[in-house]
């Protein structure tokens, strides 16, 4: 469910923001399409701002000035390119409500909070899913999503280690294995993800998975301490 959800979510997103440009501009067809070039920089702000941190809050503030800013830019170019190359309508024939940076931030800011908390009500109420199938080495396997001890990105390739002291390689990338797989596991470093039930060693900056100590890297520090639950 966690894998469709995003995607049914955004479409839905997607239909009640045309309902909203259908008041102010002159047919649907017009309507679905602004409310389309919506979504880039809807997602933008969506990928991004899980890796905002704010352990220095100096560089934490920029960033985020930084991802608004190239957010609203990513609007702008979005709704004056599909205008003018479909419709050929100029900026200036265009509502000013359409251009309201406020008003585009707050949208956003609003849909990806609600993206949220209906996710995490949903993981909440949905059971985890027991097994897992997918392929390595140009085989279909299925193993139990709690035997995975941690996923390791190398090189390539992406490498699963389960508590049978078995790998398996694949091509998915460890971005794909994160929305994949549930909140059991936790992003820990660029290159791991750890199932928080096998961890029998935790710090703020590493983590004991079965034989392995892996560096807990600053940027994923705090979530992995929220999750984990671990004091500062």
């Amino acid at each position: 469910m966690k894998r469709y959800f995003s995607i049914v979510y955004w479409l839905g997103v997607v239909l009640m923001m045309s309902l909203v440009f259908a008041s102010v501009v002159d047919g649907y067809a017009q309507a679905l399409l602004l409310a389309i070039m919506f979504l880039p920089g809807a997602l933008l702000a969506k990928f991004f701002m899980k890796d905002l941190s704010f352990e220095n809050k100096m560089k934490g503030i920029l960033h985020s000035c930084c991802l608004a800013l190239a957010t609203l830019l990513t609007e702008y170019l979005g709704i004056i390119f599909t205008s003018w190359y479909l419709f050929k309508l100029t900026p200036g024939t265009l509502p000013d409500l359409i251009f309201n940076p406020i008003l585009i931030w707050i949208l956003l800011a609003a849909f990806i909070a609600l993206e949220r908390v209906i996710e995490h009500y949903l993981i909440k109420t949905v059971p985890p899913e027991e097994y897992i199938m997918f392929i390595s080495d140009r085989k279909k396997i299925s193993i139990r999503v709690d035997s995975i001890l941690l996923v390791e990105s190398r090189d390539s390739e992406v490498l699963l280690h389960t508590s049978d002291s078995s790998t398996y390689r694949t091509k998915m990338k460890i971005s794909q294995w994160e929305s994949v797989l549930d909140d059991r596991f936790i992003r820990v470093h660029r290159s791991y993800l750890v199932n928080k039930n096998h961890i029998s060693h935790a710090t703020a900056n590493e983590v004991t998975v079965g034989n392995r100590t892996i560096e807990v890297s600053r940027k994923y520090r705090d979530s992995f301490r929220q999750a984990a639950q671990i004091r500062p």
